[in-house]
Order: structure tokens, then C-alpha cells, then sequence
């Protein structure tokens, strides 16, 4: 149900309409159409995701198509089709192709807020700003999420054991 009490379908290949067109990414359900309880998209992996902590919200992966390996924490797993990882919020994490193969995720995220992290970093990635930018750093400190290079001492050296 959505926020009006109105169930809705998004179809194959399509996502709900979000403020700017994010690349890569199809949004099946935002906050405004689950009283913010979620957010759910769909997510074309085609580089690795560098190691943050979401402050804010838990976040859970699901395998559509390839693998990816997630280190959550000091723990790696390898993720392939049909696998499902959760991630709570506050412990660092990155995801890294594992896959030659095109690798698709389901991505959700709770509460919701995530679509409007992609929104504001879309909008800032496109004005020729890169990931290291002050720019993008405002971003992230926003929607409470932190590189893991900003994080506490053991929480950086956690993720990054091998």
C-alpha cells in the first residue's frame, strides 16, 4: 500500500519517478509510497562501492543476476543469484564486483531517505564534481553516511582486513 492506501505496479525495466533521473538505478517503491517505512530499487552494479557506514538506515542486498562480495563489517561474503545479505546500519561496508557477468541487486533500504541521497548526489556528480569533492562530502554528511576513512579507527581497520 502507499501512502494514499493505493497499491501500485511498477513494471519491468521502469521505477517510480524520482527528482532527477539516477543512472543505473530503478526505484520500485520510495518513501512516499511507504510512509517511509523503505525504500527498494533496483541497482545495474558496474563499479565497486567504496567502504561507508550508513548512520541512519539498515540496508539489505538481494541478488537479481552475477555476484558481488561485501565486506560488512570484518566479515567478506560472496554474494551470488538469489543470495540476500542484511547490513545493519552503523557498521561499515563496501561492495565489489565479483562477476564478469551484467550483475543486478535489489537494494532496500530502511527507513527510506536513500532516494534522496541518490538524488542529491546525482545532482552533484553531474555538475562535474567528483567523489572526493567537498561537494559530495556535504552530501554524505546530510543523509548521515560517512566513508569509512572518516570513521572511528577500529571500525576502518575492521572493514579493511582481508
Amino acid at each position: 500500500m502507499t501512502a494514499n492506501g493505493r497499491g501500485f505496479l511498477v513494471e519491468a525495466g521502469t521505477g517510480r519517478p524520482t527528482r532527477v533521473p539516477i543512472p543505473n538505478m530503478l526505484f520500485k517503491a520510495v518513501g512516499s509510497d511507504t510512509k517511509g517505512a523503505y525504500a527498494l530499487c533496483e541497482y545495474m552494479v558496474t563499479y565497486d562501492i567504496p567502504a561507508h557506514t550508513h548512520h541512519r538506515e539498515d540496508a539489505a542486498v538481494f541478488v537479481l543476476d552475477g555476484a558481488v562480495t561485501i565486506r560488512l563489517g570484518d566479515e567478506l561474503f560472496t554474494l551470488d543469484r538469489g543470495d540476500f545479505l542484511f547490513m545493519p546500519q552503523g557498521v561499515p561496508h563496501s561492495i565489489q564486483m565479483a562477476s564478469e557477468e551484467s550483475i543486478r541487486i535489489l537494494a532496500l533500504s530502511s527507513p527510506s531517505g536513500f532516494e534522496y541521497f541518490m538524488e542529491d548526489l546525482t545532482e552533484v556528480l553531474s555538475t562535474g564534481h567528483d567523489r572526493t569533492s567537498a561537494e559530495v562530502s556535504a552530501v554524505m554528511t546530510k543523509h548521515q553516511w560517512q566513508p569509512v576513512s572518516l570513521c572511528q579507527p577500529d571500525q576502518a581497520l575492521a572493514i579493511m582486513r582481508v
